[in-house]
């Protein structure tokens, strides 16, 4: 079958790669040199830089599958030991993110009565709807104040996001599936434990040369299949489509989006009008990620606990900063020997217009941040500013809705098919899975 894939992101590379193991003949377009799309790594004096995605978890089959697939297992690089520790800066200190149950009795992030109000999460009745939000679930569930000092600062790391605007059935579909299957949160992570298959997350890894070798080397495996062209429009064509490229077409049998929804709603605007509608109505989070870079920094002289993945901040802190991963500590030969590598992260829906500031002045917002929350004491000897611009998709309270009406839309189109992370599911993991159950499908 003649299957051409538009966009050259993981959803796409992936999409590529199953569907040409699997014997179909496969074109690739994508708009941009470096394949990838928002994964980008950068080395710089001895600094290895990720402007997007720091790592995959190695928790899926499909995600192992594809660094297979890739050639890359020899190149795997596993997170340290220092990854697995992680804070949350609220009440105007670093404190300790609980790893497991029993660190919960530990914690000072949450008071002695609401540890009481968590332990009894498995006698809260089900309730809420399709529309609840990912903090009013938590705060039915567990309490107000797990809401505000977990799950909220936890929902920055990944949205960069409000968790009171996130909707849960969209961006935490398990969760709700725990809830709705067993009556408890923790009743059914507990009986999930102890049954064979059961999904795990995993580990992050990445690679000597940091995430961007898995998309190089897809990009590489595809060889000729894969061109760098932008997709103008597209057609229905006798046996298929038609895709207008610069200065060329390309016919196929069947096609799919993987590209950023504004893309996809102006490929989609001429056929399925209500689908581009909902897809640019799909509200994203904007990012600045601000690389640190510190020659010869021991923790003391530099100021910050260096045994941990990083820290998010709790929002109404007086900080602009969304958090901060301290990447020589999660992998190694993220710094020259003795150097340090911090990547802070600003802007998200709480400050999108931070993100057009210049690289000055992001910079010192992040160092100035950091000062304060975390005691840095020490100007940065290397700083690099990237931006993602319009960054990552808000799975909001009209996102079902939005979803349901792009695939109604898309649905009454025979032979197209969209996906990628404006969709279902903004992480890397998801991306991969769903690329490859498409692949799955098509074979079948």
């Amino acid at each position: 079958m003649r299957i051409a894939v538009i966009g050259g992101g993981i959803s796409g590379l992936t999409a590529a790669q199953q569907l040409a193991a699997g014997g179909h003949d496969v074109a690739l377009v994508d708009d941009a040199a470096p394949p990838g799309g928002l994964i980008a790594s950068t080395r710089e004096d001895g600094f290895l830089c990720e402007h997007g995605p720091q790592a995959v978890l190695d928790g899926s089959a499909e995600v192992r599958a594809l660094v297979a697939a890739a050639g890359l297992e020899a190149r795997i690089v596993r997170a340290l030991p220092a990854s697995r520790r992680r804070s949350i800066y609220v009440g105007g200190k670093l404190r300790p993110f609980p790893a497991s149950p029993p660190a919960l009795v530990k914690t000072d992030l949450l008071s002695a009565r609401a540890k009481l109000r968590l332990l009894g999460e498995p006698f809260v009745r089900r309730g809420g709807g399709e529309d609840e939000s990912v903090f009013d679930f938590v705060a039915r569930r567990f309490g107000r104040q797990a809401a505000e000092r977990a799950a909220g600062p936890a929902l920055i790391g990944i949205y960069a996001g409000d968790a009171a605007a996130l909707a849960l059935h969209a961006a935490f579909p398990r969760l709700a599936a725990l809830e709705r299957e067993h009556g408890s949160v923790l009743r059914g992570m507990f009986r999930a434990r102890g049954q064979r298959g059961h999904a795990r997350l995993g580990r992050p890894l990445s690679f000597p040369e940091g995430l961007a070798e898995l998309p190089r080397a897809l990009a590489t495996a595809l060889g000729a299949r894969r061109r760098v062209a932008r997709a103008r429009a597209l057609e229905p064509a006798a046996g298929g489509w038609r895709i207008a490229l610069d200065g060329e077409t390309l016919d196929a049998e069947r096609v799919v989006l993987a590209t950023p929804a504004a893309a996809t709603a102006a490929l989609l605007a001429p056929l399925a009008p209500a689908a581009a509608e909902a897809l640019r109505a799909i509200p994203h989070a904007p990012v600045a990620v601000v690389c640190l870079g510190f020659r010869a920094a021991d923790a003391a002289g530099l100021g910050i606990d260096l045994d941990t993945y990083g820290f998010v901040v709790a929002r109404g802190e007086g900080l602009k900063l969304l958090g901060c991963q301290i990447d020589s500590s999660v992998f190694p030969g993220r710094a020259p020997a003795g150097g340090v590598l911090l990547r802070a992260l600003l802007g998200g829906t709480f400050e999108p217009a931070l993100v057009d500031a210049d690289d000055a002045t992001l910079a010192a917002q992040a160092v100035g941040d950091l000062r304060r929350a975390a005691g840095l004491r020490r100007e940065p000897d290397l700083v690099r500013v990237w931006r993602a611009r319009p960054g990552i998709p808000q799975y909001d309270r009209a996102h079902l809705c939005r979803a349901r009406a792009v695939d109604e839309a898309v649905g009454r189109l025979p032979g197209l098919t969209v996906i990628g992370h404006a969709l279902r599911g903004v992480g890397l993991t998801a991306c991969v899975q769903t690329a490859a159950t498409l692949s799955r499908d098509f074979s079948t």
